[in-house]
């Protein structure tokens, strides 16, 4: 097919989370919607420059830059933020001003106040403007997610979602801003709650309530680079209530400090007529329940493996065949596909500032239902 447009493309940020986004990039053109745009892997920006070249070379980019104002006036079109929460909102509002379309790493900023800013910005622009949450993007999830939808599990009544790691399990790993609530706006509650989050409003819509949260800290005391002792400000571990606007009730439940789980997140979610279940150590599996399904007393979960019909496989995979297995990496090429494919397109992406600001909405309501002990309602722009 003939070219019909180029896009350029720069990554800030060369740690883990900017790999998983140059990945992206880097296959994006898997994507027939994309087969007439030439993708040009252009810049990893980070300060770090020799990290920034290593990133560059395994993942094909052609120029590294130490500061972000060194790509604001070129001519780079969409950009992507993978940098500590303190960090990522001048970014992507300068970026943003500079008419670049952008995808940031959640959260959107530390508070709802960060990202209620952030929309602001991206309001003022015609630009493409939005948050990964990679998650939803794994073939699997976005195919339970259309099932329930279509009404599979009848009307859900609650629901359950977790996000386990264990990179914070041991005492002697070293404080970073990750433990830093001024730094990071939370703890797992924003690193981890937030794709759970993201995930049941997904599939079940909008939270109107956190009825409660109770955030907890297992290591109160972490070790600098001197030597010294640093207090942990923020959460290992969250707990939280939600009522979503559909009538649904459901338990996050989010730990940094999951002793066996290296990652694990996991959707459950009941309904009047069944129920569907995913975990992502199974990452290319779910299961569907329908107690309307079969002969009485023969009824049972069944599990469902997605093929080239679930959205977002065929794009994804080198080899296109069920059961062929979907997972992380997968999930940022799709990521990055929806991302191009709307900046082609000129519409929003389902993930943007405004879906993620609402993800922010969520958590402020849970991060005062947690002080104040007491259920709080997730507040609408209209109310702030």
């Amino acid at each position: 097919m003939t070219i019909t447009r180029n896009l350029r493309v720069a990554v800030i940020g060369a740690g883990p989370a900017g790999q998983a986004h140059a990945f992206g990039f880097r296959n994006a053109r898997m994507s027939d919607a994309l087969s007439d745009v030439e993708i040009v892997l252009d810049t990893i920006v980070d300060p770090d420059t020799v990290l920034a070249q290593t990133v560059a070379r395994r993942y094909g980019f052609a120029r590294v830059a130490a500061d972000v104002s060194q790509i604001l006036d070129s001519g780079i079109d969409a950009v992507s933020v993978a940098l500590p929460s303190s960090l990522s909102v001048p970014v992507l509002g300068s970026l943003l001003e500079a008419g670049k379309h952008v995808i940031g790493e959640k959260p959107l900023g530390r508070s709802g106040a960060e990202a209620a800013e952030l929309v602001e910005i991206a309001r003022a622009t015609d630009r493409v403007a939005a948050v990964g949450f990679s998650y939803r993007r794994i073939p699997a999830v976005a195919q339970l997610q259309e099932t329930v939808a279509d009404g599979a599990i009848g009307d859900p009544l609650f629901a359950r979602g977790h996000f386990f790691s264990d990179y914070a399990l041991d005492p002697a790993s070293p404080m970073t801003w990750r433990f830093d609530q001024e730094a990071s706006g939370g703890g797992t509650i924003l690193d981890m709650a937030t794709h759970v989050i993201d995930a049941l409003e997904f599939v079940l819509g909008g939270v109107e309530e956190v009825g409660a949260c109770i955030l907890d800290t297992t290591i109160a005391q972490r070790p600098t680079r001197d030597g010294s002792m640093a207090a942990v400000t923020n959460d290992d571990t969250a707990l939280i209530d939600l009522r979503f606007a559909g009538g649904a009730i459901a338990s996050v439940l989010s730990s940094r400090v999951g002793a066996g789980c290296p990652i694990e997140l996991g959707l459950e979610i009941f309904g009047t007529r069944g129920h569907a279940r995913y975990r992502f150590d199974r990452p290319n599996e779910w299961v569907l329940y329908q107690r309307d399904v079969g002969e009485e007393g023969t009824d049972a979960p069944r599990t469902i493996i997605p093929g080239p019909a679930a959205r977002y496989f065929a794009d994804t995979m080198p080899m296109a065949a069920r059961g062929n297995a979907t997972g992380y990496g997968e999930a940022f090429v799709a990521q990055m596909q929806t991302f191009l494919k709307a900046v082609v397109d000129g519409t929003p992406m389902d993930t943007s500032f405004e879906v993620a600001a609402r993800t922010m909405r969520v958590i402020d309501a849970a991060l005062a239902s947690a002080r104040e002990r007491r259920p709080v309602a997730v507040t609408t722009p209209s109310e702030n």
